[in-house]
């Protein structure tokens, strides 16, 4: 090449550098501006009280979404793109370097130019694969869906058709691709705020505080029904268990003591309103986190005294609200068995000095073992870990076996003993009449044909599809009229009928993978495990809940953010690897 040609090309890459450099830069502030508004803005974001609050909810979402996200995906693709197109230069002259040097050669220039061309464009995780793979199924199951107008919108309310599942989806590689970790304290901050703010709110609304005036002209039945600025109870207890996470894996992680007494603060907050805000979907979730803390603990003594402190803390603010319950039962609301349980009860009790006991334990052997106690420690971490995934699944069997032995009449006939206690008695009333709703789920699947079965009936379709079959329409109509089910109240049984055996599927992937991944990573980098944490978490609560936009988007902003970190944490070890290695004399 000419020198003038040389030239050209040196101006043309660096311009081309000047203008992805730029791309960059707006694609990272897009996506802080988003994740901002929407952990601390959308949590007490409210127009007029709880009339119509999901549409509002969706409306903020929607609209911030599409200002900041769709341009933000725009450019993302567009530095994503012509990146590599900056690095040629720098690829093939870092090739000729190996080439030519003493003992290089075809292999080793390959493998130079293939690692330059990974560190451009990144690796996929099998997080992102699972990603992709649930955006597949969405696009495939709208195409083949025949309601065309719901499978892009979703049910009202809520809205979680094709169009959020691409705004949220978009989210996830936005920002574990462009948020700038330099804004991550920012960004948890406003975390906490936004969402501490409704937590407050939340336990004040239980006991018959209203600040804001939400209550005005409701009656004690529909007050029960709504909390805090996010309206339904169910709503509110999705979010509570998703964004948690975040706060409690400062508290656990952090050593810095401001931040600890901070997040420690957010986390009191967070469990006080847990116990009160009386689903019981959210007991589920908590021990799903909490046993997921347990396994991340595993790896040394110091994790484990961190998810000791999170035990103590988790059952002092229960207590805490069990003493105002008790010296207030005037203003107190009157809750469900089970959240009283723990508030009021003995629960509350024995956690707390179970947890206490093993504290002060861990702290003794410490210090009687010193140095030799850590150094031991991998094995006693792994039977641990051993221990608790047996006793879980050993718990698991035990529930579901009871109650299916005590359904069928087979522990009354077998031991002479039966029970109509709500938990253990599956009828169509179980779970807030969740039985009936997961018998139609499962009869209306089985209905549909092959295709629909693969691809489902369309995203968030579930009551398009249902009330279409005259058949299921008049079962519905019989038990719910003049209500109309929207979706199974189960989210895998309601991504099955939407979109199919294969978007379950890559959507159990998706948390799989990031669980897998998180805990990974995690057990040397802590504050990975927000990750692991709110996958636990939401997969426990949604169980018996369903996805909304006061609740998914922030698991996939979560997930974003995890990701971004594992990535950052890989890229450091991958630098270490390169710099360790040697040319060849």
């Amino acid at each position: 090449m000419t020198e003038s040609g040389q030239k050209v090309e040196q101006q043309t890459e660096k311009g081309l550098e000047w203008f992805l450099g730029n791309v960059k830069d707006c694609t990272e502030f897009l996506v802080v501006c988003w994740a901002f508004l929407m952990l601390t803005v959308f949590p007490v974001y409210v127009i007029d009280h709880y009339q119509d609050i999901g549409a509002y909810k969706f409306a903020f979402f929607s609209g911030v979404s599409t200002l900041f996200l769709v341009p933000g995906a725009v450019l993302g693709l567009v530095y994503v793109v012509f990146k590599p197109f900056c690095r040629r230069k720098q690829e093939r002259e870092t090739a000729t370097v190996i080439l030519e040097s003493p003992g290089g050669g075809p292999e080793s220039g390959s493998w130079s130019i293939w690692a330059a061309i990974r560190a451009v464009n990144g690796r996929l995780s099998w997080l992102d694969i699972g990603m992709l793979a649930y955006l597949l199924f969405h696009i495939l199951s709208f195409f083949g869906s025949g309601f065309k107008e719901d499978a892009w919108a979703g049910v009202g309310g809520w809205n979680m058709g094709l169009r959020t599942q691409l705004l949220m989806i978009a989210a996830y590689f936005l920002l574990s691709r462009f948020f700038p970790l330099r804004r991550l304290k920012l960004i948890l901050a406003g975390a906490m705020l936004g969402s501490g703010i409704a937590f407050v709110i939340g336990i004040l609304h239980r006991f018959s505080i209203d600040p804001f005036g939400f209550y005005r002209g409701l009656d004690s039945d529909t007050t029960l029904r709504f909390l805090s600025t996010i309206g339904q109870a169910t709503w509110y207890s999705s979010f509570v268990c998703t964004v948690l996470p975040i706060g409690l894996c400062l508290f656990y992680a952090s050593d810095k003591v401001k931040v600890r007494v901070i997040s420690g603060i957010y986390c009191t907050l967070g469990f006080m309103t847990l116990v009160t805000q009386n689903s019981d979907s959210a007991f589920a979730a908590l021990a799903a986190l909490l046993f997921g803390l347990f396994l991340a603990s595993c790896v040394s003594p110091k994790r484990m005294e961190r998810f000791l402190e999170v035990v103590i803390l988790c059952a002092a603010s229960f207590k805490a609200i069990g003493f105002l319950q008790r010296g207030f039962p005037e203003q107190a609301v009157q809750l469900g068995s089970l959240s009283e349980a723990f508030s009021m009860g003995v629960l509350s009790w024995i956690l707390l000095l179970f947890g206490a006991a093993c504290y002060i334990l861990l702290l003794h052997m410490e210090e009687k073992g010193g140095a030799s106690f850590e150094k031991s420690w991998e094995k006693t971490g792994r039977r641990l870990f051993t221990l608790a995934c047996i006793l879980t699944g050993i718990l698991l069997v035990a529930v579901i076996g009871g109650i299916a032995l005590n359904t069928t009449g087979l522990l009354e006939q077998w031991f002479g003993i039966s029970s109509d206690n709500q938990y253990l008695l599956f009828n169509d009333k179980w779970g807030s009449n969740r039985g009936f709703n997961w018998k139609m789920a499962v009869r209306i699947f089985s209905g549909l044909p092959l295709l629909s079965k693969i691809f489902g009936v369309g995203p968030d379709c579930f009551m398009a599809y249902s009330y279409s079959v005259p058949e299921y329409a008049q079962l519905l109509n019989d038990y719910w009229k003049p209500d109309v089910l929207t979706n199974a109240h189960n989210e895998f049984l309601n991504l099955l009928i939407c979109i199919g055996i294969g978007g379950l599927l890559s959507f159990l992937l998706l948390l799989g993978a990031g669980a897998r991944r998180f805990y990974r990573i995690g057990k040397e980098h802590p504050e990975v495990i927000m990750g692991l944490l709110a996958v636990f978490s939401y997969a426990a609560h949604n169980f018996f809940c369903y996805q909304q936009v006061c609740c998914t988007p922030f698991l996939f902003l979560i997930l974003g953010l995890s990701e971004r970190l594992a990535r950052r944490r890989e890229e450091a070890e991958d630098g270490k690897r390169q710099s360790r290695q040697e040319i060849p004399e």
